[in-house]
């Protein structure tokens, strides 16, 4: 009976050094979580004695967080999980050390892929059943331009352009002030549009505008009038100006516009709004800024990942575009999770169903890009535990040898 009672206890100080030789050796894994042995002690009522394993739990407390190179790897500061993809079966982590395979599918270094919210057409999360999130490196679309907002200041100290001669682009005479403005066409060329500006009399202007872009014709095409601008003694428009301000049209070429007819024309493929409703007449020198939507194309120029998960491209021509979303699990109860020898977790009745959200939301962690959570093994700990335990495997060998002692003496008795 002794015999058991100390094989008991070499078996639970051979036990308890495996956890401590585990933690140890995955104490640089990045997302590990350390693990706790206990034992008890058997009474003689249930017929044994000695000590047996009560279990290994593990502890999901915060390991600390450090800045990585790579955009794609991400760390929790809180709870919730990773859930990636591996065959169609579901599994978490914490490791956050992520990157793109050869289709753009965001991978861990497993191959298991990252499962959050995709988009739909218009860059609009679709908060429904969770995806394989990817980053794929097509070029933005060009837009074409439907609207430019021009805030113009013009002045009120100009002199008077006389009606004679008429207004003539090409005599800097005719005309007081003109800015340019670049739009875009449905494939992405840029047009600039020059908006001319006359002062016809002490609180009227007359504009003008043309794509100066737009194919050489003969004999050229002219400026379009796009209409007046009257304004009050304060210097802002009237009313009745201020609504035709804002619906000034100009014709804009579109890629490959004809110009083989006799004389040559330009083919339009659109026009563009300009709102000029804001405009003023103060005594200060002429300004004007412009606010145009439209883009031409982008080469995606990189990605980011925001603290709620959000994945952001951004293209070289100053546009963004929404990915997909990260998203984060939780459980009932995590010590009811099954661990793998991934560094993963699969979830069991014990556990309960993962619940998805976004981070941050739902009692769910934040998400640090550029970043990884490192093991929250502390490794002084498991060190004085480790020598705790030898100290225990001595102590019970030694019994062993004790026993062994006493029973050849009893053996030698007999004899």
């Amino acid at each position: 009976m002794t015999f058991q009672i100390d094989t008991s206890a070499i078996h639970s100080a051979s036990m308890r050094l495996e956890v401590i030789g585990n933690n140890i050796s995955n104490s640089n894994t990045a997302g590990f979580k350390g693990s706790d042995f206990s034992d008890i002690l058997a009474t003689s009522m249930s017929g044994a004695i000695g000590a047996r394993k009560a279990g290994t739990r593990q502890s999901f407390t915060q390991g600390n967080i450090t800045a990585s190179s790579n955009p794609l790897d991400m760390a929790i500061s809180g709870s919730g999980f990773f859930r990636v993809l591996s065959n169609g079966l579901a599994s978490y982590t914490r490791n956050g050390q992520f990157s793109l395979d050869k289709d753009g599918n965001i991978v861990n270094s497993t191959g298991d892929q990252l499962t959050g919210y995709g988009v739909d057409s218009k860059g609009a999360i679709l908060t429904g059943a969770p995806v394989n999130l990817s980053i794929k490196a097509d070029p933005y679309k060009p837009v074409a331009s439907a609207k430019a907002t021009l805030s113009v200041t013009l002045n009120a100290a100009a002199k008077i352009i006389p009606a004679t001669p008429t207004f003539n682009a090409a005599d800097p005479s005719t005309y007081t002030d003109s800015t340019t403005t670049t739009v875009y066409d449905a494939s992405g060329g840029a047009h600039d549009v020059q908006t001319y500006y006359v002062k016809t009399s002490a609180t009227t202007w007359d504009v003008w505008g043309v794509d100066t872009s737009a194919p050489a014709t003969t004999p050229p095409t002219p400026p379009k009038n796009l209409g007046s601008l009257s304004f009050d003694i304060t210097g802002n428009l009237t009313a009745a100006s201020k609504a035709l301000a804002s619906a000034f049209t100009v014709d804009v070429a579109g890629a490959g516009a004809s110009t083989t007819t006799t004389p040559a024309t330009t083919t339009y493929s659109g026009r563009v709004d300009f709102d000029l409703g804001s405009a003023v007449q103060f005594g200060t020198s002429f300004a004007a800024t412009a606010v145009v939507d439209g883009s031409p194309p982008g080469e995606m120029t990189g990605y980011q990942i925001a603290a709620n998960g959000t994945i952001t491209a951004s293209y070289s021509n100053g546009a963004s575009a929404v990915m997909g979303q990260v998203i984060l699990a939780s459980f009932r109860n995590v010590d009811g999770l099954a661990p793998t020898e991934s560094n993963q977790w699969l979830e069991t009745t014990a556990s309960g169903a993962a619940s998805l959200n976004s981070a941050g939301s739902g009692g769910l962690g934040t998400l640090q890009a550029s970043a990884t959570e490192e093991a929250n093994v502390d490794l002084t700990a498991e060190m004085i535990k480790m020598i705790s335990a030898q100290r225990v495997f001595q102590s019970a060998a030694a019994m062993v040898k004790k026993q062994d002692e006493v029973m050849q003496t009893v053996v030698q008795i007999v004899q």
